[in-house]
């Protein structure tokens, strides 16, 4: 594909993704479809930059084009919704038209997975570093929409599944650690870091329960806590000791760092949720016939924590070995 130009460029970026099954996909000056009658849009975006979001000496073009979509597929998943269209845009060097054909192999790979359809998007020229951008757009019923302003005092605080892989899996590639990465257990890790699984299917089946409170682990469950609290009003109490954590990074990096990375690493895109405490046992029930993981199924469902009661502003409670320790917002930022 080297010494293609601009349009020669798409038209072979295109060919690695489906039509949309109705309306106006690529080709046009802008996509057009209707939108389903009665359904609320939600929109979300997600920039990766490299050198801070990724290293290609790390990751797979093919597992960037997955990962770029799994991260906004994963806002679409917290909140309930399910997906639709996506718009792509990638800023790019001269020399990586190869490289942006891989990438758009897993974006395809996964939007087939998920139903949805790339519509759009841009590709332009940069100097470096390489950057995408998704957007994309779903559908949600109105009055089932899962939030963060929607946790009260006595709700239980609930995780769909393990934690702690991903970030784990960065761990051993930042420490460059070879002998942990030749073990059979970090093929797991670097998967779940580099392929993460959106929980679409879980968000669906909690706003389809009348759920009211969710939110994705992508910067650490401390951080999303924090998250839940200020948008609710309320004081939040998270026992990581009862965190699920994922057994192959326990197995490489023992319980007490895995707890640390669970809890300020992130990009684990498990949802972590609010439930009434009657409503428990439904719940997990539920998120369990659908599934549970072979190799964790007690985490999947795992109370890690509570809604102690309203409080000003939000407030997020750590117990760890039974000590009880005031924390402030934590997690991955921007800046």
């Amino acid at each position: 594909m080297s010494g293609l130009g601009e349009f020669e460029l798409i038209d072979a970026l295109v060919a690695r993704l489906e039509s949309p099954p109705d309306g106006l996909g690529i080709g046009d000056d802008a996509a057009a479809w209707r939108p389903t009658p009665g359904a609320m849009v939600v929109a979300t975006t997600d920039m990766l930059v490299e050198g801070i979001h990724f290293r290609l000496d790390w990751t797979s073009p093919r597992d960037l084009g997955w990962k770029a979509l799994a991260v906004s597929l994963s806002d679409l998943a917290a909140m309930g919704a399910r997906p639709g269209r996506g718009l792509v845009s990638v800023a790019l060097l001269p020399d990586q038209s190869e490289l942006v054909a891989e990438l758009y192999e897993g974006i395809g790979e996964l939007a087939r997975q998920t139903g949805t359809s790339i519509v759009g998007g841009d590709t332009v020229r940069s100097p470096g570093p390489l950057i995408v951008n998704v957007a994309l757009l779903g559908e949600a019923d109105p009055n089932r929409l899962l939030r963060r302003d929607g946790a009260c005092p006595g709700d239980v605080l609930v995780l769909t599944g393990p934690v702690g892989a991903s970030a784990a899996g960065l761990d051993l590639l930042m420490r460059d650690d070879r002998e942990a990465l030749a073990r059979p257990e970090a093929a797991a890790l670097l998967g779940a870091h580099h392929r993460p699984v959106p929980q679409l299917a879980a968000g669906a089946a909690l706003a389809a329960m009348g759920l009211r409170c969710a939110i994705d682990v992508s910067d650490g469950v401390v951080s999303e806590a924090w998250h839940l609290a200020r948008a609710s009003g309320v004081a939040i109490e998270i026992d990581a000791d009862r965190l699920p954590l994922a057994p192959e990074a326990v197995a490489l990096l023992g319980e007490e760092r895995v707890q640390d990375l669970a809890l300020s690493g992130g990009e684990d895109y498990q949802l972590l949720f609010a439930v009434p405490a009657a409503r428990l046992s439904e719940v997990a029930a539920a998120l369990r016939s659908m599934g549970a993981p072979a190799r964790d199924p007690a985490g999947v469902g795992r109370v890690i924590g509570r809604v102690t009661g309203a409080r000003a502003g939000g407030d997020v409670t750590l117990l760890r070995s039974g000590r009880r320790i005031d924390l402030v917002a934590g997690g991955y930022t921007a800046f």
